[in-house]
């Protein structure tokens, strides 16, 4: 029996939401602040690294090769490196070690980076547009990745001059083993043309999810947003 096989291209980046994570990998409790939602950013690179496995070469006295072996190489992480159009101070501090700076009102107006250890967590989804299928069942789809868990990283070089934009890069974060998301606390796709989370739980050594979506992504707002109570985190 063939197995139906739904492939698609993803194109242009539409929107990423950054969900806060604790150290564990769990987001915060429903009803309180948990994500952003943004369409201001300009790129996200991947890179990955892996652990080179063990070539066992054994020559014999006439030097010909005895043994000629390989071990697989090992999958470790991916790195990402994010590029925003404007600076958001909540994610900054997700993000990095960065903190928030508030006025004599509350109000969160920039942010301040010290020094000390990076031990920030989060998860990151993206949606994209796609080459070909653009509806399915009525419903538009999108490109979706996730990365589940993910440890911070450090705001990059801040180039400023006369003629072009302010750069503004966060890298050096990283993908970890050992997620706790499982079917997330987010509606994703449709099922029964009714919104729904993931239809499968990720396993905990899942660095990336790549799929396509027919529910609608988030809208950008760049507000801090109380996570939802739908989905199951962890099963």
């Amino acid at each position: 029996m063939a197995t139906t096989v739904k492939s698609f291209a993803p194109v242009l980046g539409k929107i990423v939401r950054i969900t806060e994570l604790d150290k564990c990998g769990l987001p915060n409790d429903a009803g309180t602040p948990g994500y952003v939602a943004t369409d201001g950013f300009i790129t996200l690179t991947l890179s990955t690294e892996t652990e080179d496995g063990n070539e066992i070469l054994v020559k014999k006295a006439n030097g010909g090769i005895c043994i000629n072996r390989k071990q697989p190489d090992a999958f470790k992480r991916f790195t990402l490196e994010i590029q925003f159009c404007d600076v958001h101070p909540v994610l900054v501090s997700w993000l990095t070690n960065a903190k928030q700076y508030t006025n004599t009102e509350g109000e969160v107006i920039g942010f301040t980076q010290g020094d000390g250890d990076i031990d920030k967590k989060f998860a990151f989804e993206l949606w994209t547009g796609t080459d070909g299928n653009a509806c399915e069942g009525g419903a538009e789809t999108s490109g979706y990745v996730l990365l589940p868990f993910v440890n911070g990283g450090t705001i990059g070089d801040i180039t400023v001059n006369g003629e072009d934009a302010v750069e503004f890069t966060i890298s050096g974060a990283y993908t970890e083993s050992g997620n706790q998301w499982g079917v997330g606390p987010y509606n994703v796709i449709r099922e029964a043309d009714a919104p729904a989370p993931l239809p499968t739980a990720l396993d905990e050594d899942d660095h990336l999810l790549m799929i396509t979506v027919d529910e609608a992504p988030p809208e950008s707002s760049n507000d801090v947003v109380e996570m939802p109570t739908v989905g199951g985190l962890g099963e």
